[in-house]
């Protein structure tokens, strides 16, 4: 007896995911094109294609807990390749940005982040702790007199309680939702039965091809034809966020162990091997971000989705690393009424970069390797299936 599956469009989501500049669902006619181009996608796991026709569908439960659009890094050559031009890419992107906030803890920061409506509040906390602080510090009106010294302005000690709460925030929110996301996963996969990771070799693996940026290289090295994705800039230009973020944590990491164990308090020489490595990370994230911004103003539509939260992350991105120098600058200048604000106003991005990562694009730090997790889990399944 033939069974029916009765299939229940959610129109509403299908209807975000077009205002998230997903491109026109209905040019795509399921040629495959799109997975047959793509250099990350698999017999076992063929995609975009089958996300174009969930999102077709409006299945929203079935593309929220899949983890091949964390594995998508939007190299563009589906897009490229794509005879309906129905931008496979924008869509895997668009469903990324849906992802977010729908795995969000807590849910309503999620929809802050993608609303500019909201964007005075996000800020006006950062703003308001800051000011506390210097208030307590004495400097809420006065800034301090003779050398210019940031600590003096606002004491290490209420600026690191500050940001570790808010890492700390940072880091149970990312994973709660990238929990939910892996137990949504395991659950649409059905019975795992006796199929079995080595959770640690598993582990490895996935840190491993990050650092190594394996994925991201594939898009460039096994990538077929020769037409012009507007994307190659994405292998260098990650990666130089990535390791400049690197640096500056460990900047950061240093800057406190000689604070706390070696009464060693800044400002460094410019010499010094923490202030060069500093500079150096600055520099790279600087430069990155001005190529993201670059590259979307002039290849426009053709670099891919592109919508307010976007725009958002690559520009705060950019102001943290020029804030960062400017301050510095101001201060080696002399100028404490340029170099104190300066240094507020840092303080306030940096806090807002690293609070709210878990529901910006910075959450593919919490969700693309849980996928890259799940997908080891299913090839192991595949494995002992066969």
């Amino acid at each position: 007896m033939n069974q029916i599956l009765a299939v229940q469009p959610d129109l509403e989501f299908k209807r975000t995911i077009l205002g998230l500049d997903a491109g026109d669902l209905s040019a795509c006619y399921q040629c495959g094109t799109c997975s047959v181009v793509c250099p990350i996608s698999t017999d076992d796991d063929p995609f975009p294609r089958k996300e174009m026709v969930w999102t077709q569908w409006g299945q929203k439960e079935r593309l929220m807990h899949d983890p091949a659009m964390w594995r998508c890094h939007q190299c563009q050559l589906c897009s490229t390749y794509c005879p309906r031009e129905a931008k496979p890419a924008n869509v895997m992107a668009a469903l990324r940005e849906y992802s977010v906030g729908f795995h969000a803890f807590p849910r309503f920061l999620g929809k802050w982040l993608s609303d500019p409506h909201y964007l005075p509040v996000l800020f006006g906390i950062p703003v308001v702790l800051l000011l506390f602080a210097l208030a307590l510090a004495g400097t809420l009106t006065d800034l301090p007199e003779g050398e210019i010294l940031f600590r003096a302005f606002i004491p290490f000690l209420y600026v690191e309680v500050i940001f570790v709460i808010a890492c700390a925030f940072a880091l149970v929110a990312g994973i709660v939702g990238a929990v939910r996301f892996w137990r949504g996963a395991v659950k649409a996969m059905g019975d795992p039965g006796g199929a079995k990771v080595t959770s640690w070799e598993a582990v490895w693996a996935v840190v491993r091809d990050i650092f190594l940026h394996r994925d991201f290289n594939k898009c460039d090295d096994e990538r077929v034809g020769d037409r012009p994705t507007h994307k190659t800039h994405m292998p260098t230009s990650h990666m130089a966020v990535f390791f400049g973020f690197g640096g500056l944590f460990i900047t950061t990491t240093g800057l406190f162990i000689g604070i706390y164990w070696f009464d060693f308090f800044p400002p460094m020489s410019q010499t010094h091997p923490l202030k060069i490595l500093g500079n150096v990370s600055g520099i790279a994230v600087i430069v990155a971000a001005l190529v993201f911004i670059f590259r979307r103003v002039v290849d426009k539509e053709k670099a891919g989705k592109t919508t307010y939260t976007d725009w958002l992350f690559v520009t705060v991105l950019l102001l943290v690393a020029a804030t960062g120098f400017l301050s510095q600058i101001a201060r080696t200048a002399d100028l404490p009424g340029l170099a104190y604000p300066t240094y507020f106003i840092h303080l306030t991005l940096v806090f807002f970069l690293l609070a709210y990562s878990p529901f910006s694009k910075f959450a593919h730090v919490f969700y693309r390797p849980t996928a890259m997790l799940i997908a080891r889990y299913q090839e192991a399944r595949h494995r002992m299936s066969g």
